[in-house]
């Protein structure tokens, strides 16, 4: 019984509640929200109106199939919201993703930052958010960057400053090798040794036997010179400072940003 109140609605309930969906977006324009899967406890389509839901509903069918939900906004309502602010935060590279909400009335924002440094920006550019936009930070950002008795061998250790957009998940592989205190991917075919930039929270630091590695705080992740993996490809931005850095210290050339590395020699 618990397996049947997880499934669907069946077919024939699926086209009588398009159709009606069909009919309420012409006849209640203004009104009409939308029509979304419930299960209290059983599936049935629940159709959305602003205002007087139950009423509303009882005036085109009494199907026991379809149920009443009040609230929300339509997307006519909403859309200019995503639209303006989407403009607002894209120049500073803010948003990996988003969309609008009509049940919950609200559009929502998924952000390549955490709640601190876009607060900073949004104070410098006196931004008032509007009551029906809700952001959904990153986590707070990894302070910790390079263990201090290895920054008189590194040039630069650049890492991104947003969180990935997308995360792509093809296994892509090479080595990490430091050469005059810029880190470069070698064994990279024609492209010989592009420079390398790393994840927004990765570390630089020593594992116990001495090797220079990549990870986070208590952690013993990849050696550098070792061969490692990532979920790729990654992209980057050139209005990225650490790619500023990076090109100021170590020179013009390509660019490769590796995801969260990991260590095929520890996985075996």
């Amino acid at each position: 019984m618990a397996r049947e109140r997880m499934m669907n609605p069946d077919d024939a309930a699926t086209e009588a509640a398009q159709v009606l969906d069909r009919h309420l977006s012409r006849a209640e324009r203004g009104n009409y929200v939308g029509m979304r899967i419930v299960r209290d406890p059983d599936p049935r389509f629940a159709f959305q109106f602003k205002r007087n839901a139950a009423a509303t509903l009882a005036r085109y069918t009494r199907d026991p199939r379809f149920t009443s939900r009040e609230g929300g906004l339509t997307r006519a309502e909403l859309q200019p919201i995503f639209d303006e602010w989407w403009k607002r935060f894209e120049p500073y590279r803010l948003v990996g993703g988003g969309s609008v909400y009509e049940f919950d009335g609200v559009v929502r924002f998924d952000m390549n930052v955490d709640e601190a440094e876009f607060n900073e920006i949004a104070a410098r550019e006196r931004w008032v958010l509007p009551e029906r936009l809700e952001l959904i930070f990153s986590p707070p950002r990894n302070t910790r960057s390079i263990d201090p008795a290895l920054a008189r061998y590194v040039r630069a250790f650049p890492r991104q400053d947003r969180l990935p957009a997308m995360s792509l998940l093809a296994l892509l592989g090479g080595r990490v090798v430091l050469r005059d205190g810029c880190f470069r991917l070698a064994d990279h075919g024609d492209a010989g040794e592009p420079l390398v930039i790393f994840p927004r929270d990765t570390e630089l630091g020593l594992d116990p036997q001495g090797y220079m590695i990549l990870g986070r705080t208590g952690e013993v992740g990849p050696r550098i010179g070792e061969r490692i993996t990532w979920a790729g490809p990654q992209g980057y931005s050139e209005a990225d400072p650490s790619v500023k850095l990076l090109r100021e210290k170590c020179g013009a050339g390509p660019i490769v940003a590796i995801g969260g590395p990991n260590s095929p020699r520890r996985a075996r």
